[in-house]
């Protein structure tokens, strides 16, 4: 949800929030109020309307603020402020700091979200990172559905998820998988390479390898891949928590669907030009 939609849904949940508040206060009978005796239907359609908000933002709110749990300092028992503001079971004697809590607790959590700007993407868990709204990650975000369907298929989701060391390493394996799948072979790695764009007797090939212009193209595509491995998913395999950032995330991306287009244009018919 982007900063800014949150932000107006966060301000209708804590009007309303007020709002209930102030009917459920007038809505008791004095001195040692239990439960309201009056507006009962009104009071119920604010709870109906409080507790779809409250499904709605709740995972929003945990992420910004954790801790709804209030106590009573005489008997012990515990409840979530968040449940017992937006019901109509809890006694008066919870209800009441619990509204308060409430309000108090979202006008806080709103505080943050307005200092994201406000085309930020807010994806609920604390442990994920809110996402830039600036032109550039939306592009890349967008970008990444458009890559060889072999690596979308592989990496998009675990990118879109801020998943960046693991979609980059299973975008290598994309590529190695798709060498297989192209050529029948079952070696790995650079083995698997060598054998595939071999310039004595390759299974895929750019060209005829005629000249040494042509073989020179077999050869640095050959070396290029080789380096993609060796320098990409064996170092990542071998650095458990490696954060890589968004962007270069999206560059390595970038480089893996360029070497399946590339497998695209080598095939056992080029060697019969």
């Amino acid at each position: 949800m982007k900063a800014s939609v949150l932000r107006e849904e966060l301000e209708r949940f804590r009007d309303l929030l007020t709002e209930h508040q102030k009917l459920w206060a007038s809505s008791l009978d004095q001195p040692i109020p239990d439960y309201p005796v009056r507006n009962i239907q009104k009071l119920e359609a604010q709870s109906k309307e409080l507790c779809r908000l409250l499904g709605r933002l709740q995972a929003y709110i945990l992420r910004f603020r954790s801790e709804w749990i209030l106590q009573h300092q005489a008997t012990g028992t515990a409840w979530n402020a968040l449940d017992a503001a937006v019901g109509l079971n809890s006694v008066a004697q919870a209800k009441g700091p619990s509204l308060q809590v409430a309000i108090q607790g979202v006008d806080q959590v709103i505080g943050q979200v307005e200092a994201l700007d406000p085309d930020d993407e807010v994806l609920t868990g604390s442990d994920v990172h809110v996402r830039s709204g600036s032109t550039v990650d939306r592009i890349m975000l967008a970008y990444v559905q458009s890559l060889h369907p072999q690596i979308v298929k592989a990496a998009a989701p675990l990118y879109h998820d801020s998943h960046y060391p693991q979609a980059v390493e299973e975008a290598v394996k994309a590529v190695l998988q798709y060498i297989r799948n192209k050529t029948g072979l079952s070696a790995d790695g650079a083995a698997l390479i060598d054998t595939a764009f071999s310039l004595k007797s390759p299974i895929l090939a750019f060209s005829d390898l005629a000249d040494q212009t042509k073989r020179n193209e077999q050869l640095g595509f050959m070396e290029l891949l080789k380096g993609f491995v060796q320098g990409v998913r064996h170092p990542l395999a071998h650095s458990q928590g490696k954060q890589e950032d968004a962007q270069k995330a999206f560059e390595y991306l970038v480089m893996a669907s360029l070497f399946c287009r590339r497998i695209d244009d080598a095939s056992p018919e080029a060697l019969k030009i």
